[in-house]
């Protein structure tokens, strides 16, 4: 009987354990972090200079970043699916106007105007709409 007493005792101190984690995760107040804006373009030199971004680029100083968009694709913006253009090439060392060095997407716009975009910046903002399509052979199986 002594055993059964013991399972009954470990249930109930189990079960007040769990409503104390419960209580205190959903007591504790969720910092939600800010928004990211969505990218600035830097189109020409007589364009001003875009404003310094919300959130600091992860990728400015990095030789080696891993590019998630590749060339060929198509992008939009996150925020309202509004369409960026293709991207044209990848750059792993751009300089940029603040003086800063970093990877960059050169995106060419529907009107055929290459705009640089931050690395980081851009993979936090936008979305792959369409993949490129890269040829690959048929799936089959192989002769014996």
């Amino acid at each position: 009987m002594g055993s059964f007493q013991f399972k009954i005792l470990a249930g109930i101190l189990l079960g007040l354990l769990l409503a104390i984690v419960a209580t205190a995760m959903l007591g504790r107040t969720r910092e939600v972090p800010p928004m990211a804006e969505p990218p600035r373009a830097i189109a020409s030199p007589e364009a001003p200079p875009p404003a310094p971004p919300a959130q600091l680029s992860r990728s400015k100083g990095q030789s080696d970043w891993a590019f998630f968009f590749r060339a060929g694709d198509t992008l939009s913006r996150m925020a309202d699916g509004g369409p960026l253009g293709v991207v044209a090439r990848l750059e792993r060392s751009h300089s940029f106007p603040d003086g800063s060095i970093g990877p960059a997407y050169i995106v060419r716009s529907a009107d055929q105007r290459e705009i640089v975009f931050d690395a980081d910046e851009l993979e936090r903002s936008a979305r792959i709409e369409a993949i490129r399509e890269i040829a690959r052979p048929p799936i089959g199986t192989r002769p014996k």
